[in-house]
């Protein structure tokens, strides 16, 4: 990267009750000539001097009144951005506690030099003498995030991420006020159009990670809620579909292939309207109904076929044969609607 280029680099740190490592960041990124935008978020009077001496030395402050979290302080930090440095290259986000090395910052803002296109991350490699809440929150989160999105990360909890220009915007409309909001961004990257790109950083804790404000049991269940929410809609339907099933087979004496295909037609109205409207909010475009609906054609005829075939086969009743059947497809739909029905151009 050009020595002129290094000013429109802008490092976003969000910092809530910080100390001096703040402030020996912030100096050692302005002598880089990278411009910084700092966002107190809410910590008051006691910090405020903190804050005023990153600005005398250059930087950028934009103020929280009472504190909002840091999905509200990247997003007050983003809007800030697009008002007063408009040929920003990108912006990197960095935490403000010290786990981030000058180093580090500058290879994860070449990298966004050098892929336009992409979401960068700092990954670090969790090896070593890495806190338990960390090593295992990491490997839980990334483990259901590919699950949910089809994406493979390294780490997903990065603070350290440098945002393409051109999607600046897009990043400060994304739902989430507190740490959620960068698990939100990661969902939303293939509606964006952006790739990752992944970038291995040193991996610090300092005093145990004791100044993260990060709250491994409240914070985490904000993030899983995220992911989880595209199993609700499969298990209300499935619940749906299953208890109709059940009732045409044995009080109306229907065939298992006819009560599975008539208890698919109730729950599957079921399971759009809260995957497009729930899960996937509203995404789709016009062509999503259609699209589900072939899936769900397809999808049915399978399972009412595989549901008169197998008990011929396997002696167990129909109506237990229906319940792995239905896994081994919800998996398939799964994959199927996250990456072609309900995803946007």
């Amino acid at each position: 990267m050009e020595e002129k280029d290094l000013g429109r680099i802008v490092v976003l740190i969000p910092a809530y009750k910080p100390d001096a490592r703040m402030v020996d960041l912030t100096r050692s990124l302005l002598d880089e000539k990278l411009t910084v935008m700092l966002v107190d978020d809410g910590g008051g009077e006691q910090y405020a001097p903190l804050f005023e001496k990153c600005r005398r030395m250059g930087a950028r402050v934009a103020v929280h009144a009472v504190n909002m979290g840091k999905g509200r302080a990247l997003k007050t930090g983003l809007n800030e951005i697009l008002l007063s440095c408009p040929d920003a290259l990108c912006v990197v986000t960095a935490d403000a506690d010290g786990q981030h090395t000058v180093q580090d910052i500058l290879r994860v803002a070449q990298a966004a030099a050098e892929h336009p296109d992409a979401l960068v991350l700092g990954s670090r490699a969790f090896t070593g003498n890495v806190p338990f809440k960390s090593r295992w929150g990491n490997r839980i989160t990334r483990w259901v995030y590919r699950l949910a999105s089809g994406i493979a990360v390294g780490d997903t909890q990065t603070g350290l991420r440098a945002l393409p220009a051109s999607s600046l915007r897009d990043m400060a409309r994304i739902d989430g006020e507190r740490y959620e909001y960068e698990m939100n961004v990661l969902l939303r990257l293939r509606d964006l159009g952006l790739g990752v790109f992944e970038v291995p950083i040193e991996t610090i804790y300092i005093d145990d990670n004791s100044g993260s404000h990060f709250n491994p049991v409240r914070d985490a269940m904000r993030i899983y809620m995220v992911i989880f929410k595209y199993l609700f809609s499969a298990i209300v339907s499935f619940v749906v579909d299953y208890a109709l099933y059940w009732l045409l087979i044995g009080a109306a004496g229907l065939a298992p292939w006819l009560a599975y295909a008539l208890a698919r037609l109730v729950s599957s109205q079921v399971n759009y309207r809260l995957n497009r409207y729930t899960v996937f909010s509203g995404r789709g475009g016009k062509n999503a109904m259609a699209k589900y609906y072939a899936l769900a054609a397809v999808q049915g005829a399978l399972g009412a076929a595989l549901v008169q075939l197998l008990p011929r086969v396997i002696p167990v009743p129909a109506g237990v044969i229906k319940i792995p059947v239905d896994i081994i497809l919800f998996a398939i739909s799964f994959v199927i609607q996250r990456d072609f029905v309900f995803r946007d151009k």
